[in-house]
């Protein structure tokens, strides 16, 4: 069972992009520490655009946020968050990396 240690200390989230980065840092930790080495290294990972992780946590970020339109919200990421996520695939490409 995974447990939370005390290497977690966050003692405000002021904006949105501090809410994703905090989601992204647990996301891959949890990934990181409970995913199989054939999946972290399968192939054509390398040509991936965006990391598992940051797939996972934009994800979910919008699931938390309640944002029923998965176009929506993957065009709000693309057009505001370029500072978090730098390259950012198409729409269509979204579910397949």
């Amino acid at each position: 069972m995974l447990e939370f240690t005390n290497k977690y200390s966050i003692k405000e989230i002021t904006d949105l992009k501090d809410f994703i980065t905090v989601i992204y840092i647990l996301i891959d930790d949890i990934y990181q520490e409970t995913t199989p080495a054939h999946i972290k290294e399968r192939r054509n990972i390398k040509d991936a655009i965006l990391s598992d992780s940051e797939i996972i946590t934009i994800s979910i970020v919008g699931e938390l946020l309640t944002i029923d339109s998965e176009k929506a919200w993957l065009g709000f990421c693309r057009k505001n968050l370029r500072d978090l996520f730098s390259k950012f695939c198409d729409r269509t490409r979204f579910n397949k990396n």
